[in-house]
């Protein structure tokens, strides 16, 4: 019997706008716009339940730059890792015909995360030929998300015409996207990101890959070794020597905090400290849009330089901006 967990091991799911024609959505708007867009493909897909989970800070920050949305595994495929393939209304000779194209290509993806590959980019096909709301990314589809474009709606139901947003259907287990996802605490210029990506430095200087989508991966040996937050946690706190809960993992805030205060009780040495900050400065500033908290500002500043920090894709109301590097 084959997992879904392990279905999921090598499968990578990837944010960002790749759509490039879509609005942030502003709160009040994020309930209407996903309930439209639910109906949209309960009419497409009848047998299908799309109970979605929404992950990270769409719904709670003013505004966001796109929605994220969990879906079970098992809406797609089996305990046995059999595509359900009436579900989607997916025809089994186009199915295997892709499904064989993927294998043919696949370097180290396993048998049944091959199938779960060519189901998603199947369905994202399908959205984009019978929905005339729902647009989808096909080059995109396939590596563990359906990515969306959908137009935005207000309280009343009603379309606002100039406006659309991309939505991500992100497809594994619910707990772990839950919690890669998740941030407790939204203020000032911090967003549900930056949590998460501070978490992502430290897993990297204990060389550890970071996935939203299936766990965290030793680099070296390329074996998963966390699948749930449990275990995520646990190898943090090893790994660095700390007794972090999940509630402080939750919050940047509270992680930031906790970390300075052991450096000061000698739990955690500066150097590594230091080394986690510059990794997390570095990762942000490959990211669009995502702002330096500001706690941070100053040691950007006096790193900037030493770090290569170039600033290009702050945002235009951000601190930090005279310091761009053109």
């Amino acid at each position: 019997m084959i997992s879904l967990i392990e279905l999921l091991k090598s499968i990578t799911l990837e944010g960002g706008n790749v759509f490039g024609t879509t609005s942030r959505i502003k709160k009040e708007y994020v309930q209407p716009t996903l309930k439209k867009f639910t109906a949209e493909l309960s009419k497409i897909y009848p047998k299908v339940k799309f109970n979605f989970n929404t992950l990270g800070s769409a719904g709670k920050s003013e505004d966001s730059g796109d929605i994220d949305l969990g879906m079970s595994s098992d809406q797609f495929i089996d305990e046995n890792g059999n595509p359900l393939l009436s579900n989607w209304g997916i025809d089994k000779v186009e199915f295997n015909r892709l499904y064989e194209k993927i294998r043919k290509n696949a370097k180290s993806a396993k048998e049944a995360q091959s199938k779960l590959r060519a189901m998603l980019e199947l369905i994202a096909i399908d959205i984009e030929k019978k929905s005339d709301y729902i647009d989808t990314n096909l080059k995109s589809a396939g590596n563990g998300s359906i990515f969306c474009n959908f137009p935005q709606y207000n309280e009343k139901g009603e379309i606002l015409n100039d406006k659309a947003v991309q939505i991500d259907i992100n497809v594994g287990d619910l707990d772990w996207l839950n919690f890669s996802y998740y941030s407790n605490t939204i203020k000032d210029n911090v967003k549900g990101l930056h949590r998460t990506q501070l978490m992502v430095a430290m897993f990297k200087v204990l060389d550890k890959i970071f996935s939203h989508g299936v766990g965290v991966k030793d680099k070296t040996t390329k074996e998963i070794v966390a699948t749930n937050p449990q275990e995520a946690l646990a190898i943090l706190n090893q790994g660095f020597g700390l007794n972090l809960s999940q509630d402080v993992l939750n919050d940047y805030f509270e992680l930031m905090e906790v970390l300075r205060q052991s450096v000061e009780n000698k739990k955690l040495s500066e150097k590594t400290f230091n080394q986690i900050l510059d990794v997390y400065l570095k990762i942000l500033d490959s990211t669009n849009r995502a702002d330096i908290p500001l706690d941070l500002q100053e040691y950007w500043i006096a790193n900037q330089k030493r770090l290569d920090l170039k600033g290009k894709l702050l945002p235009k109301d951000s601190n930090l901006i005279k310091y761009k590097i053109a």
